[in-house]
């Protein structure tokens, strides 16, 4: 079985002495923002976005793994700036239809696709550029400090986007997206480090790639563990603010307001969460990938069945926190136990089912929420998520995992 090892060229130093790490995270903070500006003002116009999300969703589940084989044969950081300029591009016709009173629904549906893809192919460029990028000594900081900021952006964007929005319109406000793109695509230019993948291997199909990652990934007790402990995860809560939204607002009775009080709570708390998981000195993964997701389950099975705003906004927090030191952990642990010849396929991999199997758990989630109430829906989540913690706790591969590799420091 192939060992993780540090790419050519790959120094490990402090984060704050690092520009290429501190011009990467400068790109993302603004992508984040845009994102998240994007996320609150595209409802706004009133589109169909049932079908957008699943215009979204289709790529993540067709192409992830696609992306992932690219990004072990091509140069990684390239792929990024594409991906970012192409995403800039795409992004600004919606704004651009807004102001020639074109058909800015048809504009949204045909981007809607071809933007998923791009995403695809830069998040797999980008999960596989970390180790190289920073030191393998310094992804778990990194991947915290990362999540902090993106985290950062979700809780600014949605009150930016809400002030354009009633000032410029949310057609304007869009282009923002479409500035971040641009701006994270020529931070990304300014990277000096090789974020090339190893070239020091045979080629072969893209196929072949494909299978190869799969098949490391299946061989291998932690990743394939984690991989689909996380999947399952991810599908259980996706329809998590969903159920939220119907159960403050329409089960509660509660205003719109005390709902975006709770998400910023929650907001809060995956930047706390992020900062305290950087500083953290921890080997072991268990504790914090199968504690914080039991904690989550508990403060589901709270929020359902307490109407009270303070406790409300608490365990908010307490989930954010929860929350943010699984994700770190998780993607710490995948990078630490992948080689970096299959970096990409990997982290696709587990993407591609994180990600692309989410529609499943939305629908599921739709379903109860028809059948039942949001309160309701947000207990079974939670039970569901500890069920699955006491499936997953006996695994040894996953009880004794150490965050990083025997034998490397």
């Amino acid at each position: 079985m192939p060992e993780p090892n540090d790419l050519p060229g790959a120094r490990s130093e402090p984060l704050v002495e690092n520009r290429d790490f501190k011009v990467v995270l400068l790109s993302q903070g603004v992508s984040a923002l845009g994102d998240a500006v994007t996320f609150t003002a595209l409802p706004l116009l009133g589109l169909a976005m049932g079908i957008v999300g699943a215009l979204q969703a289709i790529p993540d589940l067709l192409i992830g793994m696609v992306s992932g084989a690219l990004a072990d044969r091509t140069d990684r950081r390239r792929m990024m700036l594409f991906a970012d300029l192409g995403r800039a591009g795409l992004t600004a016709l919606i704004p651009l239809s807004v102001v020639l009173h074109g058909p800015t629904l048809a504009v949204v549906l045909v981007v809607a696709a071809p933007m998923s893809i791009l995403r695809s192919l830069f998040l797999a460029g980008y999960t596989a550029s970390v180790p190289a990028l920073v030191g393998r000594s310094q992804v778990a900081r990194a991947n915290a400090v990362f999540e902090a900021i993106y985290s950062t952006g979700y809780i600014v964007g949605p009150a930016l986007a809400g002030f354009l929005s009633a000032t410029i319109g949310p057609g304007l406000t869009l282009a923002i997206d479409a500035v971040s793109f641009g701006l994270s695509g020529i931070a990304l230019a300014a990277v000096r480090r090789n974020l090339r993948a190893p070239i020091d291997r045979p080629r072969s199909s893209i196929a072949a790639d494909i299978r190869e990652g799969v098949v490391f990934i299946l061989g291998h007790p932690l990743l394939r563990t984690m991989i689909l402990y996380w999947g399952l995860v991810s599908i259980t809560t996706a329809p998590l603010v969903t159920a939220l939204a119907v159960h403050i607002t329409r089960d509660l009775a509660f205003e719109d307001t005390v709902l975006g009080l709770i998400l910023t709570a929650y907001g809060i708390g995956t930047v706390v969460g992020a900062l305290v998981t950087a500083r953290i000195p921890r080997r072991s993964v268990a504790p914090y990938l199968l504690g914080g997701t039991v904690t989550t389950g508990l403060v589901l099975l709270v929020v359902a069945s307490t109407d009270l705003v303070p406790i409300l906004l608490a365990v908010a927090a307490i989930a954010g926190v929860a929350q943010s030191m699984v994700l770190v952990t998780y993607l710490t642990a995948r990078t630490a136990h992948s080689p970096d010849a299959l970096l990409g396929r990997v982290g696709s991999t587990a993407r591609t089912i994180s990600l692309g199997l989410q529609p499943i758990g939305l629908l599921v989630g739709g379903a109860i929420i028809d059948l039942t109430n949001g309160s309701t829906t947000l207990a079974i989540m939670g039970i569901v998520l500890l069920v699955l913690t006491v499936v997953f706790a006996p695994v040894t591969a996953l009880r004794r995992a150490a965050l990083t590799p025997a034998g490397r420091s």
